[in-house]
């Protein structure tokens, strides 16, 4: 009997270290054993640019919509912070990323926007291309929406090729650069920023 006890010492003693491990092994590094942590958010980003005036030399015929491109954008860091705190701390709540604006190229010319957000950009302020809340269009169980204003300009030679989609409080989610666009009074150009979720 007391060498069934001796023997009952060391196999408890292995089944102690053997769960200590197994518990440390699982929390070490969850990634490894458990693929579904190794999700992420994926931001996704499609800026369509289309628009009735001149742009590279020629002229929209009367009446006509005219693609100047698709492309993607270049997320900001500032909108980067903006995501966690809207997704991390629950803060900005109702102010929604819903504000398209056009560099005017006229002013100060417009840089290719870069995540630190330190390219040349000088917003139009009037002649009907000001800042403005595009409308809003949700796909909600596939995580996809729009936003989207046309624009229609109030004075000749306006020239722009960069929009930047902000809150209505100015902090800039996003930029996209497209072909350099001259429109006249009358002209319009549609801005539609696609942004799906992944």
């Amino acid at each position: 009997m007391k060498n069934k006890r001796l023997l009952m010492i060391p196999l408890f003693a292995v089944l102690i270290v053997g769960v200590f491990a197994m518990a440390f092994s699982i929390g070490a590094d969850s990634v490894d054993i458990n693929p579904t942590n190794d999700l992420e958010i994926g931001y996704n980003s499609m800026v369509t640019i289309e628009t009735t005036g001149e742009f590279e030399g020629r002229e929209t015929p009367l009446g006509e919509w005219e693609i100047v491109s698709q492309s993607t954008n270049q997320i900001y860091d500032t909108g980067k912070e903006a995501i966690e705190d809207y997704l991390g701390e629950g803060t900005g709540a109702g102010d929604a990323f819903d504000w398209i604006e056009l560099c005017d190229s006229v002013a100060a010319g417009c840089g290719t926007p870069v995540a630190g957000k330190s390219e040349t950009f000088t917003a139009h302020a009037a002649d009907g291309l000001s800042a403005v809340a595009g409308t809003v269009g949700s796909n909600a169980p596939s995580g996809n929406w729009s936003i989207w204003n046309t624009f229609t300009s109030t004075a000749a030679n306006q020239l722009t090729n960069v929009s930047r989609l902000q809150n209505a409080g100015g902090d800039d989610l996003a930029g996209n650069a497209f072909g350099l666009v001259n429109l006249s009074n009358g002209d319009s150009l549609l801005v539609n920023w696609t942004i799906w979720v992944t």
